[in-house]
């Protein structure tokens, strides 16, 4: 019989099934489970980058490029409505005189319109066109000429000695203060009222950034204690390192924050007290030209003195002021503001001279020059600090995010690679 051959063939191993979105996604496999983690802490230390940088940039521009252009505007609007009252002023008393207009008060007229007309045109350069504030610098821009011509015409009256001389200056005088004043005094509030809102937004507590930063920090955490109990070692190393960064990013917020809050809180005050003591300025110029018209006239100085109760009355301008004061050297500079406003309307109560009344009012302006100058210096370097602070974090926060994503993926892949 012959031999039966039995032919042996290969074993046939089984295909390995290709990896699928599938099974990265719905795969129980520990590497499977473990690239989800991944992916996930990734996500959550990319979310807070993101997070970080968007506010960190809004919060630099608020006191940086975005800041400085609406304290521009702010600080042009409050010269545009100052300049115009001391036009007004210098109008009310130089050219309702009889004679010829004198030269000083002719140059300083002068000099105040052409102020006003430069502040109009910077602001104009400043603001987006068709919107509301410039609707305001439009109107005060198209009758400025107009005010310019009637009080021109008066001037050139009074030195022919007419009796008209008067006409032309009260329908000015009417003109600047029913229709120029009250539009330049809406856009000097509003640009008081954005830039205050600017500072605050600012300085605001970075919920957002918290929020999200907390929660990837708690998922960081709690993935290294899981792991740990999973494998019984030590801590995962990139884990760790992820969750150490995520802290520094959330305390590197906390303290600029806080510090950036402090200067801004300081910055405001500051404002606040210049701007108390601009309008203190406007109302003592508003004073003034009543006044001269009470002279001129012979009427009665009631306008006068409700002007310089503004400054001087209980809880009037002065008081503001001082209220949001902290500094010795403001504290004592307000006085000397009071002391000179006092002295101004005593005189005039008491009937003194022109010349009089005229040296105390030089005295109290310059008093108010000195205070507000001082108030909007140190204004402006706590606003730089602040945007030293904050400029820090557009970006440094952001940043170490991004390496906390860096260290979570190193971490979970060392781990993977252990089941390959």
């Amino acid at each position: 019989m012959g031999v039966a051959h039995v032919v042996q063939r290969p074993a046939v191993r089984p295909a390995k099934a290709p990896r699928s979105w599938r099974g990265v996604v719905l795969g129980t496999a520990t590497p499977q489970r473990l690239g989800r983690l991944s992916a996930l802490l990734v996500v959550g230390c990319l979310l807070t980058a993101l997070v970080s940088a968007l506010a960190g940039g809004a919060r630099a521009d608020a006191v940086g490029a975005g800041g400085t252009r609406l304290a521009a505007l702010d600080t042009d609007a409050g010269q545009l409505y100052r300049s115009l009252n001391e036009a007004e002023a210098m109008a009310t008393s130089g050219f309702a005189a009889d004679g010829p207009v004198p030269r000083t008060v002719r140059a300083r007229y002068d000099d105040h319109v052409t102020r006003a007309t430069q502040r109009l045109a910077h602001v104009a350069s400043l603001l987006p066109p068709g919107g509301h504030d410039a609707a305001l610098v439009e109107q005060v821009a198209s009758r400025l000429p107009r005010y310019a011509a009637l009080v021109e015409a008066a001037g050139t009256l009074r030195g022919e000695g007419s009796p008209r001389a008067q006409e032309p200056l009260d329908q000015a005088s009417a003109l600047m203060r029913d229709t120029i004043l009250p539009a330049a005094d809406e856009l000097r509030r509003g640009r008081e009222a954005a830039l205050a809102t600017n500072y605050r937004q600012a300085g605001e507590f970075p919920l957002t950034v918290v929020v999200v930063g907390t929660l990837t920090l708690l998922g960081v955490g709690y993935a290294a204690l899981r792991e740990r109990r999973r494998t019984n070692r030590i801590l995962n190393p990139g884990l760790v390192v992820a969750a150490g960064l995520l802290a520094v990013a959330l305390v590197w917020w906390l303290v600029a924050t806080v510090a950036a809050a402090d200067r801004l809180e300081a910055a405001r005050g500051h404002n606040t007290v210049a701007a108390a003591l601009d309008e203190a300025r406007v109302s003592a110029l508003q004073a003034r030209a009543s006044e001269t018209l009470a002279r001129v006239d012979g009427g009665s100085d009631a306008e006068f003195t409700a002007r310089i109760e503004l400054l001087l009355g209980g809880d009037g301008l002065l008081d503001t002021a001082g209220s949001h004061t902290t500094d010795a050297a403001t504290a004592s500079g307000i006085a000397t503001v009071r002391a000179a406003a006092t002295e101004w309307r005593d005189g005039v109560r008491a009937g003194a001279g022109p010349d009089e009344t005229r040296s105390a009012f030089d005295r109290l302006t310059a008093a108010l020059a000195d205070v507000i100058g001082a108030e909007r210096t140190d204004l402006a370097g706590e606003v730089r600090a602040a945007d030293a602070v904050l400029r820090g974090t557009a970006a440094g926060p952001a940043l170490v995010a991004l390496l906390a994503a860096a260290g979570a993926a190193f971490g979970i892949s060392r781990r993977i690679r252990e089941y390959r």
